[in-house]
Formats: C-alpha cells, sequence, structure tokens
C-alpha cells in the first residue's frame, strides 16, 4: 500500500512538473508557431523546392510551369509568385497549403518578379517583350502595361517612395519607375548587362549587379546619381542586403564564391565559397542565415551571417535559380 501510495505522489508531481513546464513555455514563447521556408525555383526540374529552415531540409517539391526562374513573397498575402518563361505564365503558390494556385498567362519572356506587401499586385518584366507587367492578384488580370529599356531582368520596390526600379540588362542601365503615373520617369547609367538588383532597407540606395564588367553599380536613389562602382568575383548575378543594411552580399557565378560588402565603406570584406554557380541569395528575416541557390550544383548553401562561413549544403534539384526574394514566414 505504502509503494502505492508513493507511486501515486511521485505519478502527481511528475505531472505538477510538467504543467510548470508548459506554463513556462508559454510564458516565454519557446513553442514556436512561426514556420519559415525557402522557396527554390529550379529551372531544370520545373519545380520548387519548399526548405522548411527551421529543420534545414526540403518538405516538398511544388510543380509549377515550365523552367521556372524568377520568385517573390508577398509576405502579408502568404502568396509566392514564381515566372515560368519556356510556358509563359506566372505560378502563384499558396504557402499555407503548399500548393499552386493558379497558372497566369504573360508575354513571352517572364523572368523578374517582384510583388508588393499587401500582395495586390505583382509586377513581371518581360526580357523580350522590353516591358513590365502589373498582375492585379485577386483577379489574375494583367491591368497594366510599361515600356521600359532592353531585357529587363532584376527589380526592387520602395513602397515609401511608391517607386519601382529595374535593371535593363541590354541598355545598361536602371529605370526608376513612378508606380502612382506608372511610368519611367529617368535611367540611371551601370556597369554591363546589369541583372540582379538589391535595395538598402530605408530605400536611399539601389544595388546594381553588373553580370559583364563583374563590379556593382551604388545608386543615390533621392539624387539617381552613381554613388560608386564596387568591383566583385567574375559574372555577378544577384545580391542582397541584410535587414540591419551594413551588408551587401553579392552572387559570383564564374567564381562560386559570395562577395560580402561593408554598406558603409563601399568595399569588399569577406569572399566565401560556395557550391557551382551560384546565382539567387535571400536572407532570413532576423538576418542570421544566409540562402544562396546553386545553378550547377542543384542545391543550397546555407551560410552563418555572423561568421560569413558555410554551415551546410542542402541538396534540392537541377537547375536552382530563386531568381528574386524567396524565404517567407509563416505567423
Amino acid at each position: 500500500m505504502l509503494a502505492s501510495l508513493n507511486k501515486q505522489i511521485k505519478k502527481a508531481t511528475l505531472n505538477r512538473v510538467a504543467f510548470l513546464l508548459l506554463a513556462s513555455c508559454l510564458v516565454s514563447g519557446c513553442f514556436s508557431d512561426e514556420t519559415e521556408y525557402a522557396l527554390i525555383t529550379n529551372q531544370l526540374a520545373n519545380n520548387v523546392s519548399v526548405i522548411d529552415i527551421n529543420r534545414q531540409q526540403v518538405i516538398k517539391n511544388i510543380t509549377v510551369g515550365d523552367s521556372p526562374a524568377g520568385i517573390s513573397i508577398s509576405q502579408t498575402k502568404q502568396l509566392a509568385f514564381v515566372t515560368n518563361p519556356d510556358s509563359q505564365t506566372v505560378s502563384f503558390i499558396d504557402l499555407n497549403t503548399l500548393a499552386e494556385t493558379r497558372q497566369v498567362t504573360v508575354g513571352p519572356g517572364p523572368v523578374g518578379i517582384i510583388a508588393d506587401k499587401a500582395g495586390k499586385y505583382v509586377y513581371v518584366a518581360d526580357w523580350y517583350d522590353n516591358n513590365i507587367m502589373v498582375i492585379e492578384v485577386d483577379t489574375g488580370a494583367i491591368i497594366k502595361t510599361i515600356t521600359v529599356g532592353q531585357s529587363p531582368a532584376g527589380m526592387v520596390l520602395d513602397e515609401s517612395q511608391q517607386r519601382l526600379y529595374v535593371a535593363n540588362r541590354d541598355d545598361n542601365a536602371v529605370a526608376f519607375i513612378d508606380l502612382n503615373n506608372q511610368q519611367v520617369v529617368r535611367s540611371v547609367d551601370t556597369g554591363k548587362a546589369p541583372f540582379g538588383m538589391a535595395i538598402s532597407p530605408d530605400g536611399k540606395f539601389a544595388y546594381s549587379v553588373n553580370v559583364q564588367s563583374s563590379d556593382v553599380t551604388v545608386i543615390n536613389t533621392q539624387t539617381a546619381e552613381v554613388v560608386t562602382t564596387i568591383p566583385v568575383g567574375e559574372w555577378p548575378y544577384c545580391a542582397v542586403v541584410s535587414p540591419d543594411g551594413k551588408k551587401l552580399y553579392i552572387t559570383n557565378q564564374d567564381d562560386s564564391t559570395i562577395s560580402v560588402i561593408d554598406t558603409q565603406t563601399n568595399q569588399v570584406t569577406n569572399t566565401i565559397p560556395v557550391e557551382d554557380a551560384p546565382e539567387g541569395i535571400d536572407i532570413t528575416a532576423d538576418g542570421s542565415l544566409i540562402y544562396v541557390a546553386n545553378w550547377g550544383s542543384g542545391n543550397m548553401t546555407v551560410i552563418d551571417a555572423q561568421t560569413e562561413k558555410p554551415l551546410r549544403v542542402i541538396e534540392t534539384a537541377k537547375g536552382s535559380r530563386a531568381f528574386g526574394d524567396f524565404i517567407s514566414h509563416i505567423e
């Protein structure tokens, strides 16, 4: 009887401890209801790999259109948008169900893409028709076409200024589009063959990644003047700025490296080796992890932003490109 009583007391004590631990976790937040994803367009596999950032592994491959390339995410709408150049469509992906919900037919050469934060509009750069198509997300309708320069590619959006910046590769220039009147208001010369773009968190500087001159043009967006040109690795492709605005990261395809730039000095401070032919690059919301899509090796390199050293490689699929902003979080 004594043994039975002791057993009951022990069980009650364990239950009380478990309850207190649960209550502590609920207060302190050690159980997170937030999932952060990296969505990687795989151009030679016609799908998008979904990486759970907490688990550091691919949890699903979503079939989309032909040769998916560009990607952008509306955090508010919880939608991802993917350009499919060979099927001439844009895929809509629901980030809650991780499924494609729609394909919208666009022009002959959709490559670059960017969505506004509210998920009301998506802007698609058409490489062949030399324009930007404005898609209304709720209806899937193209409501406006904005003529730009030759071979538009990467874009960045400053919603506070209602301004869209477009890299026109064959014009060697970046176009400024006023979204209030949806017209190009000026153009700034860059290095040779600008492709990827990035923008500082405060919107004061835009960065043009110039593939054929292997450098980055820093543009003052308020004056529309070139601040400086920064030499980087061979055949640079894409860029991302850290959330605090202090670092700029550039993928160098032919070097299979990442150039790290101090945005205060506009100098390269480090070069990080990755896998074969890196293209797309993005950074987590807290600035702790950098994700790099390696086209040649069909995988992702994950980099610790603090130490600037690779942590691991995650296998995805052939032709991983992820051209655009591809990291999302669900709250």
